[in-house]
């Protein structure tokens, strides 16, 4: 004995009657006769290369984009050089120079893709450090040298009459 709710076969998909059915009209490109259905349709990847199908019951499985992440090392390598330049000096160009090796290192393990950041950063750095160093003997010669010669010519200046 057959119960109402049981479902019935319906037209195939693509039909004009599976459209009309629902209260809808049959678009205009729908495919009509019998036994038409359309088949799987082939899908290009992007790297154009044309791919099969989509699997039975599902989408096409398409692979992430093969791509290194960035590395923030080399970030703030960068960063660091170019605050030593702008007046920090050593105080962030030698940072600088350490975090830009760092990573250097993960650019060839494979690991980022920020080659030419890393290497400003290591670049800027040296320079900072440069410029550091550079400060330093200046300010030397700057200040102490003529509190030297201060000092030594002040006892002679006290024994004269």
């Amino acid at each position: 004995m057959s119960t109402p709710h049981e479902p019935q076969p319906g037209p195939l998909y693509g039909q004009e009657a599976a459209y009309v059915a629902h209260g809808g009209a049959a678009p205009a490109d729908a495919p009509s006769g019998p036994g038409t259905r359309p088949g799987p349709q082939p899908v290009t990847s992007p790297d154009r290369r044309l791919q099969p199908g989509p699997p039975e019951g599902g989408y096409p499985v398409v692979p992430p984009p093969a791509y290194a992440p960035r590395n923030d090392l080399a970030v703030w390598s960068l960063v660091l050089g170019l605050l030593g330049i702008m007046g920090c000096l050593f105080f962030t160009g030698v940072p600088a120079v350490i975090l830009g090796n760092n990573a250097r290192r993960a650019v060839a393990a494979g690991q980022a893709n920020n080659d030419g950041m890393a290497t400003a950063g290591i670049v800027l750095g040296w320079v900072a450090s440069g410029l550091g160093v550079l400060a330093v003997v200046v300010l030397a010669l700057v200040v102490l040298l003529p509190l030297l010669f201060l000092g030594l010519t002040l006892p002679f200046l006290a024994t004269t009459p």
